[in-house]
């Protein structure tokens, strides 16, 4: 496919506005949310009403829920949208969860955490050097003994071979797109139209890709020892075509 379009290098800090926060949400069911919270409980290791990191955390899919089973949830996401929302939801709902609205590299640590997770695919978001500051704010953030639980969509393993077009329908609008993978760079450029609730989003967004060795490695570094490679939340194994990796580690 031709590499024809281009993705500013710092997309992400101005794309996830509230029509696409709603997209995402509408396109995970409830069952596939419980899937990933009963997959968190069984690795992280602690037991409520331990203190676990979310990051970067949306709207709170995965702490309010974590955070309605006594954990004590700390989320940060760089979408005032979606950090909103979630700190709107944890009062109403008066769970222990706070929220914060910082970059996913450089978010403070008041004191460690007993735990943290990063799902929903955002590991791919910054290139090496971005990914191997994000581990270290991670090691820092979390205690030694403490569990740190991945999740990526974008690992080689998973994405080829590629689908270069993709077009999905969902209640409420169509999301569109066509891919290009720079091989240079290895990164995935992604240029998609999401039609929601009448209106019409240009969408332009990237993510580099590295195999699930590379992470191993980069977590390596920052120091974290990976326990695991799991191709789904059953704990199935990680292997070519999974569509998702789900890595558990500790911090040494």
């Amino acid at each position: 496919m031709p590499n024809d379009f281009d993705v500013p290098s710092n997309w992400y800090e101005s794309f996830f506005t509230a029509p696409v926060n709603r997209f995402w949400e509408a396109m995970v069911p409830a069952d596939a949310t419980a899937a990933d919270l009963g997959y968190a409980v069984r690795h992280l290791g602690a037991a409520p009403p331990a203190r676990i990191l979310d990051v970067p955390c949306g709207a709170g899919r995965h702490a309010l829920g974590l955070a309605a089973l006594g954990y004590r949830m700390t989320g940060v996401d760089l979408s005032e949208d979606a950090v909103a929302r979630a700190a709107a939801a944890a009062r109403e709902a008066h769970l222990p969860a706070s929220f914060l609205n910082a970059d996913m590299r450089e978010f403070p640590v008041e004191q460690p955490f007993d735990g943290a997770l990063c799902f929903g695919n955002s590991l791919g978001y910054f290139g090496r050097d971005g990914m191997r500051a994000f581990f270290a704010r991670l090691a820092t953030a979390v205690r030694p003994g403490g569990r740190l639980l991945l999740d990526s969509c974008t690992c080689a393993e998973s994405i080829f071979p590629l689908q270069e077009e993709r077009e999905i329908a969902f209640e409420g609008g169509t999301y569109s797109a066509r891919l290009a993978y720079d091989p240079m760079s290895s990164v995935l450029k992604t240029d998609a139209v999401l039609r929601l609730g009448g209106e019409t989003h240009k969408l332009l967004y990237a993510h580099h890709i590295v195999t699930s060795a590379a992470l191993v490695d980069s977590l390596r570094e920052a120091g974290f020892a990976t326990l695991a490679l799991y191709g789904d939340t059953e704990d199935g194994p990680y292997k070519p075509g999974s569509p998702r990796l789900l890595l558990v580690a500790t911090r040494e």
